[in-house]
């Protein structure tokens, strides 16, 4: 396989190292299926070290659309380390340094999901670190799609091997650097300080969600060659707001949802229908696009897009830009945290009648 190391690590423990840029790829859809890890090292805003480590998955197994976007097979790690004794041999270089990863809701997600297969202990004690997205941070600098090979095209950086995990954090370091010097900033925290839309979050704080339930193999369509969003997200799309009525008299208008703006997209564990009968029925108003005005957009799982890889719907990618704007309260739910809101209880108030909640598809 190749690889694109420039010098070897551990960096001299005098060196102030800027950020690390982190990249997985996993061997199945699972966020706990991680395969590879690659690490770019940046000082001085210029990357200075990266490396990169083959992880056995769970029980080696793989999925072929996984394998088929980065190229790595069960015969390549099965003599590999498993996650922890690879993320306990990183750790040391990584402690008290800021992550950065594009789209990094996946990788944190692999972290996390990872070291708590483990344990709780393991998240506590390895998953210490603050991350900044890399798309974000582009916002101002790439129009239009901001994936990381049109993110390197349109900043002239050289993605020498897309989907080799430590090329592409060599990528999503030169992003941020590119960021950070068209800003006139001097290092990444500057940067993040400057750019209200640029969060700081912490792997810990990371909702994981929930899997995805298994299709009984004799019922399970036969996939073919075409790509396209499996049976229950294609009848979701037939589903409109304004036939979701509420089925109870009163409302408590102290709940979380009451009167809140709300939109679906993708697979979530419940049909689709169930979901917006829950939020309907303690007063939420289900929206069918998703605009400035939106209070949650509840993200479930993408289909699988041409390349293997989860894609984001257009009501996700447009909610992003939204929010890339600083300019709107919409927050991304996924599915555990619209179960955790929907089962909210604010200190009891006086009911308000049903007539009050309006339920619009517009």
């Amino acid at each position: 396989m190749d690889q694109c190391s420039l010098q070897a690590l551990p960096l001299p423990a005098n060196e102030h190292v800027d950020f690390v840029a982190i990249d997985f790829e996993t061997a199945s859809g699972n966020p706990n299926s991680a395969c590879s890890v690659g690490l770019a090292f940046v000082v001085g805003l210029e990357v200075v070290a990266t490396t990169h480590r083959l992880i056995k998955p769970p029980g080696n197994k793989y999925e072929w659309g996984n394998v088929r976007v980065h190229g790595i097979r069960p015969r390549d790690t099965v003599n590999a380390p498993d996650f922890l004794t690879v993320w306990q041999e990183l750790h040391p270089m990584l402690v008290g340094k800021a992550l950065i990863a594009h789209n990094a809701r996946f990788d944190m997600s692999v972290i996390k999901a990872s070291l708590a297969a483990y344990g709780d202990s393991y998240v506590q004690q390895y998953a210490d670190f603050k991350y900044v997205d890399s798309i974000a941070m582009a916002r101002d600098l790439v129009p239009g799609r901001k994936n990381l090979a049109a993110c390197s095209e349109c900043l002239g950086i050289d993605l020498k091997h897309h989907h080799n995990a430590e090329c592409d954090a060599v990528a999503c370091a030169e992003i941020a650097i590119a960021c950070i010097k068209a800003n006139h900033c001097l290092n990444l925290g500057e940067f993040c300080f400057s750019q209200p839309h640029v969060r700081i979050q912490e792997v810990a704080d990371l909702v994981l969600p929930t899997p995805r339930p298994k299709v009984p193999k004799t019922t399970q369509p036969r996939r073919t060659h075409a790509v396209g969003p499996g049976p229950a997200l294609a009848q979701n799309r037939h589903i409109k707001p304004r036939d979701i009525q509420p089925q109870v008299s009163t409302f408590d208008t102290s709940h979380p949802l009451y009167q809140k703006s709300l939109v679906f997209t993708g697979e979530l564990s419940i049909d689709r229908k169930e979901a917006m009968q829950r939020a309907v029925n303690v007063g939420a108003v289900l929206r069918s696009s998703v605009s400035r005005r939106t209070d949650f957009l509840v993200v479930g799982h993408q289909y699988d897009g041409p390349d293997g890889q989860a894609t984001i719907s257009n009501k996700e990618e447009k909610a992003r830009a939204i929010l890339a704007e600083g300019k709107s309260k919409l927050r991304l739910l996924d599915e555990n945290e619209f179960f955790h809101l929907l089962q909210s209880a604010a200190p009891s108030r006086a009911a308000r009648p049903m007539a009050m909640a309006k339920v619009s598809g517009k």
